[in-house]
């Protein structure tokens, strides 16, 4: 298994998997009497989300939570090298690596383009 690595803010992954963009897509079909109807309100790209499983090593992932916690903007360059700019970090889960607790942080993420 080839292992990607992305940049978010300051830090790189030791690996990221599940690298997935969710669009903000604001369309959607209205049943009406005799058939359907499209409200269409386009692509939003503020509301786009990206969500991954990354793991990275545990002073990295401190990082990764002060940039939560404090709702900083970042940049996160992903596998392929297109650069999201002014996103926002959602820390929505974490484990410890096993064998390697005290050193290695898993933690499943998503980016907010805000």
């Amino acid at each position: 298994m080839v292992k990607i690595h992305i940049a978010i803010g300051d830090i790189t992954t030791l690996d990221t998997e599940n690298w997935q963009v969710v669009p903000d897509d604001r369309q959607q079909t209205v049943e009406i009497v005799g058939g359907v109807a499209v409200q269409d309100f386009g692509h939003v790209a503020a509301g786009d989300k990206i969500s991954c499983t990354v793991r990275v090593r545990k002073r990295d992932f401190d990082t990764l939570v002060g940039y939560w916690d404090k709702r900083t903007p970042v940049t996160v360059t992903d596998e392929a090298g297109i650069v999201w700019k002014n996103v926002r970090v959602v820390v929505k889960s974490y484990e410890y690596v096993p064998r390697f607790s005290s050193k290695a942080v898993q933690a499943s993420l998503e980016f907010w383009r805000v």
